[in-house]
């Protein structure tokens, strides 16, 4: 299995907390002012004590964490380029964010599949097996051992004819369809604010995509992996956002060990 997808899935199981092992803040028992002495006032006083006792003990098993997960960083993997290139999607990734996102043109469609790294921290833990229990890599099942579902919202859209939004899950090298829901409005399908989510609860979302003719479910497949959501792509997903996921926890202990260390 994977060291990080193993560590994002089981990192509470298997590390202890970042705070067990710091030393509990001590009370403070309060003085007794003389009458004549003049209060501080509060400002002042918050900034005297803004660094606690136990900072400097944070900051250090911060740094200790980030240097252990930075030793075992690698550069980016071939199979992303070799993906982007073999089937035509360009990759929007911004640092920070939960969500990325593949575009590519199909003739007259722009397709978009977003999907999020969230999916890795959602995994059931009975998914994976502790590392006493672990299968010796090249034994047949490890595979299915790191295999995890991700969902992934494929948008093909329209000029003037709207857009379809297909709900998919893409796991063991399958792509699974969910549901599938026409907008006559292309906004509909690709806004993220209130107002349209408002507007999309309230329209017909299509019967259950299991219940469809089983033909039809075919036809829909084939559909789908003419445009590139196909196997190549199910297997592509869960690799990527393991290693997303890897960089932002990376750089989120680095912004906690700066910020707490300010």
């Amino acid at each position: 299995m994977s060291s990080q997808l193993l560590r994002a899935s089981l990192r509470a199981l298997v590390r202890p907390s970042l705070t067990k092992n710091v030393a509990a803040v001590s009370r403070i028992t309060p003085r007794v002012m003389p009458a004549f002495q003049v209060a501080r006032p509060f400002s002042s006083t918050f900034a005297r004590m803004s660094t606690g006792s136990v900072d400097s003990d944070l900051v250090h098993k911060l740094d200790e964490e980030l240097q252990y997960e930075k030793s075992n960083e690698e550069p980016e993997p071939e199979f992303i380029k070799e993906f982007l290139e073999a089937n035509s999607f360009k990759l929007e990734d911004k640092p920070g964010v939960d969500e990325v996102s593949l575009t590519r043109t199909f003739g007259n469609e722009k397709i978009r599949v977003l999907f999020s790294i969230s999916d890795i921290n959602n995994t059931p833990s009975e998914s994976f097996l502790p590392e006493d229990d672990m299968i010796e890599p090249g034994n047949e099942e490890d595979e299915e051992i790191v295999s995890f579902p991700v969902r992934a919202s494929v948008t093909i859209e329209k000029d003037g004819q709207g857009a379809v939004t297909i709900d998919t899950v893409a796991q063991d090298g399958e792509i699974v369809i969910e549901s599938v829901m026409y907008y006559k409005d292309n906004k509909l399908a690709n806004e993220q604010s209130a107002e349209a989510d408002w507007q999309r609860r309230g329209l017909y979302i299509g019967p259950q995509f299991s219940e469809l003719d089983e033909n039809l479910q075919q036809l829909y497949e084939r559909y789908l992996e003419e445009r590139g959501i196909n196997s190549a792509l199910a297997n592509f997903l869960p690799d990527y956002i393991e290693y997303k996921e890897q960089k932002e926890y990376i750089q989120w202990l680095d912004n906690m060990k700066k910020f707490v260390a300010a």
